[in-house]
């Protein structure tokens, strides 16, 4: 069983982990753009390298926008909006079900009801869609030992 109340920190922990993996793919994609239109440039092509420059370019200035403007704005609004959030969780977990409590009321949730799991050194982010996920921080268990038995338990019901 754990405990804890999600901080305004442990939300925007949990948003970039849930992040992650498109921006990396986003940037990759921009990078190679970028690149063939470097190369194009210096084989003489003009105006094809200009444009693919650009795009890679404008990928790597737009997501720049994202993450240090309006992104830090957005968590911190959505965090004040839903009160939820600042409210004490309790979690605990059988071979069957996740259960969840708080002042707003309780779930026992099957384990086959989550699409899949992300972990990073902070946070477990549990999927019930692409874009729902529950975040459960890594400082709410009280020792790695319950770290790693929670993750055995995730990982059994092949999250």
């Amino acid at each position: 069983m754990i405990t804890g109340t999600i901080t305004f920190e442990d939300f925007v922990a949990a948003q970039r982990l849930h992040r992650r993996r498109p921006v990396r793919l986003q940037m990759i994609l921009c990078s190679v753009l970028a690149l063939l239109g470097a190369g194009l440039l210096m084989l003489g092509h003009r105006y094809p390298g200009v444009v693919l420059l650009g795009i890679g370019g404008g990928g790597w200035a737009g997501e720049a926008v994202m993450s240090f403007v309006y992104l830090p704005w957005k968590y911190r609004r959505l965090y004040r909006q839903q009160a939820s959030l600042r409210a004490a969780y309790t979690y605990a977990w059988d071979a069957d079900h996740l259960r969840v409590s708080s002042a707003a009321g309780q779930a026992a949730r099957p384990w086959k009801h989550y699409l899949r799991m992300r972990e990073d050194e902070r946070m477990f982010l549990l999927y019930h869609s692409d874009m729902m996920f529950e975040m459960l921080p890594k400082s709410w268990f009280r020792d790695s030992e319950l770290v790693d038995a929670f993750r055995r338990q995730v990982t059994r019901h092949g999250l």
